[in-house]
């Protein structure tokens, strides 16, 4: 086979359904574009489903921390009130 002739006719090549190599090439070439681009979208929500969980966690975070406190004080309020009533019951004369 000389060179000429595989020059003209590589592009000719057909598989069992009758499909020559370039539109073989062309239709596997605007599979990968169109994975490509669906894999760009759901990688930009992906990456804004980060953002917003990020913020969500931080104010998640930022809850627990007021949260902690206001026990510490409820814990503190009541530690005073149980001293109070432990007082007042040693005092009762006995009956």
């Amino acid at each position: 086979m000389s060179a000429a002739y595989r020059r003209n006719n590589m592009g000719d090549e057909t598989n069992g359904d009758k499909k020559n190599r370039l539109d073989r090439v062309e239709q596997l070439l605007e599979v990968l574009v169109n994975e490509h681009i669906q894999f760009h979208e759901e990688h930009r929500q992906l990456l804004k489903a980060q953002v917003l969980l990020y913020d969500a966690t931080q104010k998640l975070a930022e809850a627990q921390t007021e949260l902690a406190a206001a026990q510490k004080h409820t814990d503190e309020n009541l530690a005073a009130l149980i001293n109070v009533v432990d007082r007042v019951v040693r005092r009762l004369p006995p009956q």
